[in-house]
């Protein structure tokens, strides 16, 4: 606990906002080069499997090296590939893709292991920056407040940092939104889990396709039967319907996202209905056994600075991309391991630098999730936006580049 304020002068502390992954990475990286680190999370406790399900790739097992941590077998659920199933459950296309199946929790439980109770703040919302030419004091809403060298805003897609600092920049709506579940996989018939369970399974429905995986347990279980199995179906929905679906019974808005308990029936039930329209028996198996579905607005946008002063922005504080990349974790360690070289470094043009590239990567990848989701939400009459949605919506595209093995292909 602090008593009234924390004052950091020592030339190598650095406050970091957001303690979720692009947080941890960050903290662990500056760890690393003999910086001191206090992370300061506005939520209260630990937090909960924020994104459910990962598919991993060799940019995320190099960024987990660089953490410290070697993602083994047993860290994650085997997947030989993926499938296409149509709306009477024939499976109509295949593709091998061997993948490691991790989920949030289980990263980020191994993540905040390496962080030490007393750097970690818990219940600590910021409310306003102030940058002199020595440091840089943030306070936070429960009246206490810390001066370091630097604050790096790792505070996600909603990032108060970003909104201090950079108040015009704000996340773009793509048109739709994600319902998404997790669930225990005894839930789905032993039929459709054997059908499923080594492979990352598609549907195609109007409006947007359903994938789902198997990932660790509640407790990072591995074992067939006390697993979870992760999923998400993306629908078009225009401003006007986001805004309805962001709103619960008592007519409360949730601009940036609303709690799962409190999603209206009427929304949940529309949604089951239009799987038993559009989707495979297996899948609508599923959405029905899933209690509890939630929404997930989708956004995108890139920064234009990560530098203002001494608060610097990393992961998705700086740069949001649709989630169909599948490099979110990778991203956001990524920019974390080379700000710290950058800070560590004694040259006076390493930090320019590092803003300059990451510039351009984030875009890079923000650009690619636009592509891979230019055939959802509203549609361009432009013929070369239109040849583009029609290419990414095929079965055997869909099923090779969505949160592909080797995404560092397409960038």
């Amino acid at each position: 606990m602090f008593v009234g304020e924390l004052v950091v002068k020592s030339r190598s502390e650095v406050a970091i906002v957001g303690g979720s992954m692009a947080g941890l990475f960050t903290a662990i990286a500056l760890k690393s080069r003999g910086f001191k680190v206090h992370i300061f999370e506005r939520s209260t406790g630990a937090l909960t499997n924020g994104g459910a399900g990962i598919a991993t790739h060799d940019q995320l097992y190099d960024a987990l090296r660089t953490a410290g941590i070697e993602l083994r077998d047993e860290m994650g659920v085997p997947s030989k590939g993926r499938l296409m199933l149509n709306q009477k459950g024939h499976i109509t296309h295949t593709r091998d893709m061997a993948q490691t199946m991790t989920s949030w929790g289980l990263i980020y439980r191994f993540l905040r292991a390496q962080i030490d109770e007393e750097n970690y703040h818990s219940d600590h919302n910021l409310i306003s920056i102030k940058s002199n030419s020595n440091s840089i004091v943030a306070a936070f809403s429960n009246g206490y407040s810390v001066e370091a060298d630097w604050l790096i805003g790792a505070d996600g897609s909603q990032s108060q940092v970003r909104k201090i600092v950079a108040p015009d920049v704000n996340p773009i709506y793509a048109g739709y939104l994600g319902w998404r579940g997790l669930i225990d996989e005894r839930l789905i018939s032993p039929k459709v889990l054997e059908q499923i369970a080594l492979q990352v399974s598609f549907g195609m429905a109007p409006g947007g396709h359903w994938l789902g995986y198997l990932v660790a347990g509640p407790k990072d279980e591995l074992t067939s039967g006390d697993r979870w199995y992760n999923w998400g179906w993306y629908r078009t929905a225009d401003a006007e319907e986001l805004s309805d679906y962001l709103t619960d019974e008592s007519g409360k808005y949730y601009e940036g996202g609303i709690p799962r308990h409190l999603i209206r029936k009427d929304v949940i039930n529309k949604m089951r209905k239009e799987s038993i329209d559009h989707l495979a028996p297996q899948i609508q198996e599923i959405i029905a056994a899933t209690r509890a579905p939630f929404l997930q607005p989708m956004y995108d946008f890139f920064s234009e600075r990560l530098i203002f002063d001494r608060a610097i922005l990393v992961g998705d504080a700086a740069f949001t991309a649709r989630p169909h990349v599948g490099m979110g974790v990778s991203k956001a360690a990524d920019d974390g391991a080379s700000l710290a070289q950058a800070l560590g470094s004694s040259e006076t043009s390493a930090l320019p630098e590092w803003e300059r590239e990451r510039l351009k990567y984030g875009a890079a990848v923000v650009n690619w999730g636009r592509d891979l989701g230019s055939y959802l939400g509203p549609q361009s009459e432009d013929p070369d936006a239109q040849a583009k949605a029609a290419h990414y919506i095929t079965p055997e595209v869909l099923l090779s580049v969505t949160a592909a093995s080797d995404p560092s292909q397409y960038l």
